[in-house]
């Protein structure tokens, strides 16, 4: 049985494509973001300053095709001259990829077909027309509870697109989930719980990433984009209290900042070091650095950077609306889970800040849970997921 694997842009599809290619399950694998064998050269289209970016995998380039077209035109932004969101833009484009991936299903016949959220529903109706099974991996949580937990400003085509949705859910044999807490929202929106397959993600810690600073006032660092949906007001309002008790406080931002009205706020706070996206192995380094990492999302079916944190040793502290709270469940000492409100998060870091010794002792259990939640984990149990459908 042979499985191809397609998405429109990257997120973490080039594991499950390398978790069926070690099992001789894997087909072709299709993505909008290039990735690259090792010794492999960048696509020769890639601005120099995206390849250090270009994931690397074991998948020869005879099983991969990454059709530039669509991650081109997403990164146009012709929604500015069209009158469309950011959001609603991106969802067309995904559609696209959809039906490009629907035309070629036939030439290629897959036994098994695993698309991504929002860019299925033609590929498994494509599919289905060749009796393929279709997997659905869905990174986010179900759209009823997402618009339930921080409301959608722009709806222009929100009803289409969640209707979209609801059918690839219908389709799929399966849904794989980023967590337990995205599976109960499929689970409540009356989704079959014999259909979920919750797989925590994981993180490979480079061999080169060390703890360096082991000196300076109380570090606190976030990943991720630079929004409302992440928690960063919540983040803001929470240091800044901070800083008020504890001058010496640091709070690092690695991530695009995606809203622009949130950087005037970031700039004029003191304390506040704004990276911008970096590089993985740059990225392991700055969790490395850092005495905590914190992720207050208002919801996150996963969010990959807390097991990236934990790989180098850093504990987290997390909202109660991230999937990854479920590592420090199994792991309470590794970091600390408190409500979604910036009082909540100022008062655990006082703490933290204060009393440094809770953030050393948690250093160890923290990369116990990390060594833990590898990619290779993550392999293996899609793969046996996947292979369960033959």
């Amino acid at each position: 049985m042979k499985a191809l694997v397609t998405h429109p842009g990257l997120q973490h599809s080039h594991q499950m494509a390398q978790a069926l290619y070690e099992h001789d399950m894997l087909k072709q694998y299709w993505s909008g973001v290039p990735v690259r064998a090792p010794g492999e050269a960048p696509p020769w289209w890639l601005p120099a300053g995206y390849h250090a970016k270009v994931r690397e995998v074991a998948i020869p380039r005879a099983l991969r095709r990454h059709p530039v077209f669509f991650p081109g035109v997403l990164k146009l932004g012709l929604n500015r001259y069209v009158g469309r969101s950011g959001s609603a833009y991106a969802h067309r484009i995904f559609h696209l990829f959809d039906q490009w991936v629907a035309a070629r299903v036939e030439a290629v016949r897959p036994d098994i077909v695993v698309a991504y959220e929002n860019s299925a529903l033609r590929t498994f109706q494509a599919a289905r027309r060749i009796g393929a099974r279709c997997v659905l991996e869905a990174p986010a949580v179900h759209h009823r509870a997402a618009e339930a937990m921080m409301p959608v400003e722009d709806r222009t085509y929100l009803a289409q697109i969640n209707a979209q949705k609801d059918a690839e859910i219908a389709l799929a044999d399966i849904i794989i989930t980023c967590s337990e807490f995205a599976a109960r929202t499929y689970i409540d929106a009356g989704v079959p719980p014999a259909k979920l397959k919750p797989i925590l993600l994981g993180a490979t810690l480079p061999d080169d990433v060390r703890r360096h600073r082991l000196a300076g006032g109380p570090r606190f660092v976030f990943a991720g984009a630079v929004r409302v949906g992440k928690g960063i007001d919540l983040l803001l309002d929470a240091f800044a209290r901070l800083r008020e008790r504890m001058p010496e406080a640091e709070l690092v931002l690695a991530g695009a900042l995606v809203e622009p009205e949130l950087g005037g706020r970031i700039a004029a706070m003191p304390g506040v070091l704004q990276l911008g996206a970096l590089p993985q192995p740059a990225l392991f380094q700055v969790f490395a650095d850092a005495d905590c990492f914190v992720l207050p999302s208002r919801f996150d079916s996963f969010g990959m950077v807390v097991a990236e944190a934990l790989a180098t040793g850093t504990p987290v502290l997390l909202s109660d609306r991230v999937g990854a709270k479920e590592i420090i469940d199994e792991f309470p000492q590794a970091g600390w889970v408190v409500p979604l409100c910036a009082d909540a998060l100022y008062q655990r870091m006082l703490a933290l800040a204060t009393d440094r010794a809770q953030l050393e002792r948690a250093r160890a259990p923290a990369r116990v849970a990390g060594q833990k939640y590898t990619w290779a984990r993550y392999r293996l149990s899609a793969a046996e997921t996947v292979a369960a459908l033959c």
